[in-house]
């Protein structure tokens, strides 16, 4: 079930832009929207979001 919300919280980010954004639809903390992410990249061995401080943008895997 983490597997699936981890999935929908990368999508959610994906299609907003917005970890922060995402984070409010979905009715969780920021934190958990990132750490959701984060374990899905772990789980894969894939990088699936370009971080900066001002920006996210999806890599070519992420895309995908």
């Amino acid at each position: 079930m983490e597997a699936l919300q981890a999935m929908q919280a990368f999508a959610r980010v994906a299609e907003l832009g917005s970890f922060t954004r995402a984070a409010d639809e979905l009715g969780l903390s920021r934190a958990m929207v990132s750490t959701h992410v984060h374990r899905l990249e772990r789980r894969f061995s894939l990088k699936l979001l370009n971080r900066t401080t001002r920006r996210i943008s999806l890599t070519e895997v992420g895309a995908a």
